[in-house]
C-alpha cells in the first residue's frame, strides 16, 4: 500500500510540472504546444497499441464512436485555452481556475446525465464561484491581458469537465489505449487546424523549446496521467482526486520559486474558497448520506 501512495505522490508531482514546463517552452504559440503534446502522445500510444494487439481485432478502432472524436475536440480546446492562459496570467491564477473542473462536471451531470446532487451541495457551488470571482476580479482592468488569461483558464476547466464526462460514458471500453489513440489523434488534428487557421508555424523553434515540448508529452501527459490512472485502479478514486488538490499548490509554489510570481492577498482568499469547495465535493462523494454523482 505504501508503494501505491508513493506512486500517487510521484504522479502528482510529475503532473504539477506541466505549467512550469510550458513556461520554459518560451515564445511558442499555445496551439503549437498543445499540438505536439497530444501528437507525440498519440504516436507513442499508437505504437504501443499496435505492438500489444498485433493483428488481433481492436474494438476501439473497429467501432469508433463519434464521442471519441468529440472528446478529442474538447481535449484540444482544454489544452489550447489552458496553455494560452499560462502565457497571459500567473501560474497560480491559471492552475487554480482550471482546478474548478469538478464543479462544472457536477453541473454537466445534472443537465446531461440527469444525476442530481444533494441540495446541500449548492453552497459548495457558491463557494467555488466566489473563489473564481475573487481571483478574476483582481485582474478586471480591461487594459490588462491577465483577465483574458483568467477567462481562458475557466474555458479550459469547462471543456475538461465535458471531456471527462464523455470518458465516463465509455468507461467500459475494454481497449482503453486504443480509445486514447483516437482521442489524442483527434485532438492533434483539431490543434493542427487551429494552428493553420491562426498562421502559427510548426517549426523554427530553438532546441530548448523542442526539449520542453517533448518533455511535456512524455512527462505530465503520458507518465503522470498513466501513473494516476494506475493508482485509480488500486485505491478509491476519491483519494486520487484528493491528492490532486496538491497540484495547484505545488504549481503555485513553483511559480513563486522559479518565476517570482508572488500572489497578492486576495488570491489566497480565492484559492482558499476553491480548495474548500473541492474538498467538500470530495467529502460528499465519499459520504454515503450526502453522495453526489460526478
Amino acid at each position: 500500500m505504501f508503494r501505491i501512495y508513493l506512486l500517487l505522490i510521484t504522479g502528482i508531482l510529475i503532473v504539477s510540472l506541466g505549467s512550469i514546463i510550458i513556461r520554459w517552452t518560451g515564445n511558442v504559440p499555445a496551439g503549437i504546444i498543445a499540438f505536439y503534446r497530444v501528437f507525440i502522445s498519440a504516436v507513442i500510444l499508437g505504437l504501443y497499441t499496435w505492438k500489444r494487439t498485433g493483428k488481433r481485432d481492436n474494438s476501439a478502432f473497429r467501432k469508433p464512436h463519434w464521442h471519441y472524436f468529440f472528446a478529442g475536440f474538447l481535449l484540444a480546446v482544454h489544452f489550447i485555452s489552458w496553455i494560452a492562459s499560462l502565457q497571459m496570467t500567473t501560474i497560480a491564477d491559471s492552475i487554480f481556475l482550471v482546478s474548478t473542473h469538478p464543479v462544472f462536471a457536477v453541473i454537466f451531470s445534472i443537465f446531461i446525465l440527469r444525476e442530481y446532487p444533494h441540495r446541500r451541495t449548492i453552497p459548495v457551488f457558491l463557494i467555488a464561484m466566489l473563489g473564481m470571482y475573487l481571483i478574476v476580479s483582481r485582474d478586471s482592468d480591461p487594459g490588462m491581458i491577465s483577465i483574458t488569461g483568467d477567462l481562458l483558464a475557466i474555458v479550459s476547466a469547462v471543456s475538461f469537465a465535458a471531456y471527462l464526462l464523455l470518458a465516463r460514458l465509455h468507461r467500459d471500453q475494454k481497449d482503453f489505449p486504443g480509445y486514447l489513440v483516437i482521442v489524442y489523434g483527434s485532438a492533434a488534428v483539431v490543434c493542427a487546424m487551429f494552428d493553420i487557421f491562426t498562421g502559427s508555424p510548426f517549426t523554427g523553434f530553438n532546441g530548448t523549446s523542442w526539449i520542453m515540448m517533448i518533455l511535456l508529452a512524455l512527462g505530465p501527459h503520458l507518465s503522470g496521467h498513466s501513473i494516476l490512472n494506475w493508482c485509480s485502479r488500486k485505491i478509491p478514486v476519491y483519494k486520487v482526486n484528493l491528492g490532486l488538490l496538491l497540484e495547484p499548490v505545488i504549481a503555485t509554489a513553483g511559480g513563486v520559486i522559479l518565476f517570482g510570481e508572488y500572489p497578492p492577498p486576495v488570491f489566497f482568499a480565492g484559492a482558499g474558497c476553491i480548495l474548500s469547495a473541492l474538498i467538500l465535493l470530495l467529502w460528499m462523494e465519499r459520504n454515503p448520506d450526502q453522495k453526489i454523482s460526478t
